[in-house]
């Protein structure tokens, strides 16, 4: 019989994305135990507690938080809904963990990472790919010594249409902020800090349009940001995402989270040196990549939090995280439609 002690937690939010993407790893996560689940809509929340073996139900979070001893809770939904639910948690001192982005402005994340301080307690956001396989993999080879600085950064995420969403003025906004703070994220991830942002915007719809951006980097290191709704028919499901890591005659790719080509230092063979470069590749087979909850670091996110509740893990994408990548859009945005100008930022 197994002895091992499991983190007591709860969910607020039984919608389509938790219910589809969060909820599913519970059951992968051994140091989880599911008490309780809630939602305004009961027949969600006794859905999701059939489905995934939650013991209880509500459809008040604070009659949950008052009657259940908990070490963590996800609230996750709609980032508006987000910033107006989550400090319910972080003010009885629980950890939380929300969706990317934890608010729709840089503002309001702020405002959630210091609530969270003031009552001595943290909180995760679901910045996924962090846990992904082939960016976990590219991490670790870019600290190797052998890779050496970072020097330029090339990322680039392409899609198609994108909406209109939570009440944001305008999809070229939307965009920005609900799908790229993922790619914000992920370029901090790697290169640090922004320094400096200047962007340029380019429109063929009103929801198709692209984002050029130079970023100088705290680190000295440069990059630039592909960033587009224009190469797809259909939004949301042909999604093209590169990033390239840069050292001194070395240089790391990673295409669409699933391969990865790492060029060494090291020719191919002393025999014949005009062989050329040799490339470190991954490329997992199909019956891999069909566990994609794992691979795309879904998984990953949520056996942290419950790690970190528990007192086994330490740091992860947290609130403040979620605030720079917000932070992040807005100087995009700032700098491109005020015809390039440059944005320094200043957290």
């Amino acid at each position: 019989m197994s002895t091992q002690r499991q983190a007591r937690l709860a969910f607020i939010g039984c919608g389509s994305f938790s219910t589809a993407s969060i909820f599913p790893n519970v059951h992968l996560v051994p140091q989880i135990d599911l008490v309780a689940v809630c939602d305004v809509d009961e027949s969600k929340a006794v859905r999701n507690a059939r489905n995934f073996g939650a013991r209880r139900v509500y459809t008040d979070l604070e009659q949950m938080l008052d009657k259940e001893e908990l070490d963590g809770v996800f609230c996750i939904g709609p980032a508006p809904q987000q910033y107006q639910l989550a400090p319910h948690v972080l003010r009885r001192g629980i950890p939380v963990y929300v969706e990317k982005p934890s608010a729709v402005t840089s503002q309001q994340a702020k405002e959630l990472a210091q609530l969270a301080e003031a009552n001595s307690v943290w909180g995760q956001v679901g910045f996924m790919k962090r846990f992904a396989d082939v960016y976990v993999m590219a991490q670790e080879i870019l600290h190797r010594a052998e890779f050496g600085p970072l020097h330029f950064l090339f990322c680039k995420f392409a899609q198609g249409p994108y909406p209109q969403i939570w009440g944001i003025d305008s999809p070229r906004r939307a965009m920005l902020i609900g799908q790229l703070c993922h790619i914000f994220d992920l370029v901090r991830f790697f290169a640090g800090d922004p320094a400096k942002v200047q962007a340029f915007y380019h429109e063929a719809t009103p929801t198709q349009f692209a984002y050029a951006v130079n970023v100088v980097f705290e680190s000295g290191a440069v990059g630039q940001l592909d960033l587009n709704s224009l190469e797809a028919k259909t939004g949301f499901r042909d999604i093209v995402e590169r990033l390239e890591l840069v050292g001194c005659e070395t240089h790391l790719v990673c295409e669409d989270m699933m391969r990865l080509k790492w060029q060494a230092r090291e020719d191919f063979s002393q025999a014949v040196p005009r062989a050329g470069r040799y490339l470190h590749a991954f490329e997992p087979a199909w019956n891999s990549m069909a566990r994609s909850a794992i691979n795309f670091g879904y998984r990953g996110e949520v056996e942290h939090f419950a790690r970190r509740c528990l007192g086994e893990a330490q740091g992860g994408p947290d609130l403040w995280d979620s605030y720079w990548s917000l932070l992040f859009g807005e100087a995009v945005y700032d700098s491109a439609h005020a015809g390039g100008k440059v944005v320094t930022l200043e957290g």
